[in-house]
């Protein structure tokens, strides 16, 4: 737009000192509106209007002047907030990178316990505790009553957890239960005692507040109640 108005106005300064003046261009030329005199108007026009027009054009490029200081200013407090960010983002590249690394540490993680096995077979000589106390089962045989708890239905058939024997499927439990259903014998604390649950017995009021419609006295559940499990 600038450029446009200092060309029109050489221009037509030129064409004046050398075409003189005429009986009159027929319309007004208004350049604020961005409406300019063609060469062939601009030749028609009287001293009078050359000067009116070549003062709307001095007025709009004043005009102009500040829009473009205006614009180089917005365009130089722009810079310097792009340079803030890259410099920003300089000093977060390694916070990045570090976070990445523990992304990638975390999905290994995952997909290594995705892989872990949920089913067992049974092989002569077993018995729970050396089965918990595999790597790809829980590393660790203090965890074997879960398995017993998972299959009592099967184990308990001969009331001896430790009475298993070859070809048996056992199923191995991997998930944070959301409900458990009540085996004989058992009371809330105990429950919420199990290391799949809660892992503390003093929990047990979690259970007791979230199952109230099924449990009218804490102290009274039945085997096949089935029970929420607050996470």
């Amino acid at each position: 737009m600038l450029y446009r108005l200092i060309v029109a106005a050489v221009l037509l300064a030129a064409l004046a000192l050398v075409s003189g003046c005429s009986s009159g261009c027929p319309r007004t030329a208004d350049p604020a509106s961005g409406d300019f005199y063609t060469e062939e108007e601009y030749k028609k026009c009287t001293k009078e209007q050359a000067a009116e027009y070549c003062a709307a054009l001095l007025a709009e490029y004043d005009a102009n002047q500040g829009c473009i200081e205006q614009a180089t200013a917005d365009l130089d407090r722009e810079n310097r907030a792009m340079t803030d960010l890259e410099s920003e983002l300089d000093t977060m590249t390694p916070q990045l990178m570090a976070l990445r690394g523990e992304v990638e540490t975390l999905e290994r993680e995952i997909a290594y316990y995705e892989g872990l096995p949920r089913m067992y077979t049974v092989t002569k000589g077993d018995f729970l505790y050396k089965i918990s106390e595999m790597e790809e089962i829980y590393a660790d045989p203090l965890k074997w009553k879960r398995i017993w708890r998972a299959n009592k239905d099967v184990i308990d058939e001969f009331n001896d957890p430790n009475l298993i024997y070859p070809d048996w499927e056992l199923v191995i439990p991997r998930d944070w239960p959301y409900s458990y259903t009540v085996k004989g014998g058992e009371n809330l604390w105990q429950i919420a005692a199990y290391w799949e649950i809660y892992g503390d017995g003093r929990m047990w009021t979690r259970i007791f507040e979230a199952n109230k419609d099924e449990i009218s006295n804490p102290d009274i559940i039945q085997p096949g109640q089935m029970l929420n499990i607050p996470r």
